[in-house]
């Protein structure tokens, strides 16, 4: 398994463990990518947000990881990567969200 896997695969134990610092080291780590899916599914809805629409997304999603005692990271069955799973998990809300308006 590579390194980076493993280490990602930390990152959501961490995370569900509760370990001091886990989930800013988690949005630190995934950020860039949840942006970006936010970007590419803005643009695919044919949607243009500002700045603040995009932060304001992007926070909403992070939230929605910590929901129920983070829920969605529990739900992770460690047998992708996590950034695949967060893509799909970060698509799929973001068309949510993006619909709702």
């Amino acid at each position: 398994m590579p390194s980076y896997l493993e280490a990602d695969y930390q990152i959501v134990r961490d995370c569900l463990n509760r370990k001091k610092f886990a989930w800013e080291e988690f949005v630190d780590r995934f950020m860039d990518l949840v942006l970006h899916v936010i970007d590419y599914t803005a643009e695919r809805l044919r949607r243009t947000l500002s700045d603040d629409e995009r932060a304001e997304l992007c926070e909403a999603i992070f939230r929605s990881f910590r929901y129920n005692d983070y829920q969605l990271l529990r739900e992770f069955a460690f047998h992708s990567a996590v950034s695949t799973y967060l893509t799909v998990v970060t698509r799929r809300l973001a068309v949510a969200f993006l619909s709702e308006e």
